[in-house]
């Protein structure tokens, strides 16, 4: 009997590692299927993502109000509903089986694809695939560092909150399917640890230290240096309710990858009955809704210390917890 075709989806925020990741499985015989998003200076390696994917899912976003990183709670249920409207799921189906049968075994990876990811799931059973998640987990502080870095648009509450929103959905969209995390510094440091770990907990056979040429290809892939932005939360001030459960939600995500158990789920559970009450907080703050309506580029400094002051009770922010 022959071994079934497998799908290995990559999922994490946007800035965790996630293109690194792929690249890596890529080396070791799966498929991304292409065209491929072109590099840009953000990702000069590549993105290894596929453009009918990403096309794919930021229409559906538009279509749903939703952005990529997107802190509402709510906006799970208004993805749901515009999938249904817009027949996602058939959408996936029939580029998916097409893949497959014309690839194999695939790697499917799109920092959007969480919002989407149980229709992905149904997908790839339909066609006859075997399917594994692997999740890269990388601080809520260096992933909003990175963004600000690379990226325009949105604030550090905005970047923080969206970080909490996406991984705890993550988590809990990915419990009913084979999954592994990977922590971003881990893939950086000694990348074939964390993903000869990954693999065999997930029955992948053709990743392993036994391919040589694969290993030398993902050695010279991997960039050693590319923790380009080691940011802390003295780089990335939020409110202090917002800090708190974003340093629980890591503390608990950091936990997964040797601690995958009901302890564990039971502390996301808590985390995300209370998200919706911190994220109403720092979203109407009166200082929140000021900073919204100004580029970060033309306030001045004085005034952004007296936004500052507006959100932790302190004009330079010693009141901050550290």
């Amino acid at each position: 009997m022959s071994a079934p075709v497998r799908v290995v989806y990559v999922t994490g925020s946007g800035r965790s590692g996630t293109s690194m990741l792929t690249g890596v499985l890529r080396e070791f015989g799966l498929h991304v299927p292409g065209p491929e998003v072109a590099s840009d200076t953000s990702d000069p390696r590549g993105f290894s993502e596929p453009q009918w994917v990403v096309d794919f899912h930021s229409g559906m976003l538009r279509s749903a109000g939703v952005r990529t990183s997107d802190a509402r709670p709510i906006a799970w249920h208004l993805v749901d509903r515009a999938s249904v409207e817009g027949d996602a799921r058939g959408q996936i189906q029939e580029w998916l089986t097409a893949q497959v049968r014309q690839h194999g075994n695939l790697v499917i990876k799109d920092p959007r694809l969480l919002w989407f990811f149980e229709l992905w799931q149904e997908a790839a059973v339909s066609a006859g695939a075997a399917t594994s998640c692997i999740t890269m987990l990388r601080p809520p502080a260096e992933v909003a560092g990175s963004r600000a870095a690379f990226y325009k648009g949105g604030g550090l509450v905005d970047r923080v909150s969206g970080w909490i929103n996406l991984m705890l959905g993550t988590e809990l969209t990915t419990r009913a399917t084979p999954r592994a995390f990977v922590r971003y510094g881990d893939l950086v440091r000694r990348w074939d640890e964390p993903v000869f770990a990954a693999a065999a907990a997930l029955g992948l056979p053709m990743i392993g230290p036994d391919d040589a040429a694969a290993v030398a290809r993902a050695d010279a892939f991997i960039d050693p240096t590319a923790h380009h932005v080691a940011a802390t939360w003295q780089d990335v001030p939020v409110p202090a309710p917002l800090r708190a459960l974003a340093d629980d939600t890591w503390a608990a995500l950091d936990a997964l990858p040797g601690h995958d158990d009901a302890g564990t789920r039971a502390e996301f559970d808590r985390l995300r009955a209370l998200y919706p009450y911190v994220h109403r907080k720092v979203a109407a703050s009166p200082a929140r809704r000021i900073a919204r309506m100004m580029p970060a580029d033309v306030v001045p400094p004085g005034v952004r210390q007296s936004v500052a002051g507006m959100l932790w009770g302190t004009s330079d922010g010693a009141g901050r917890r550290h």
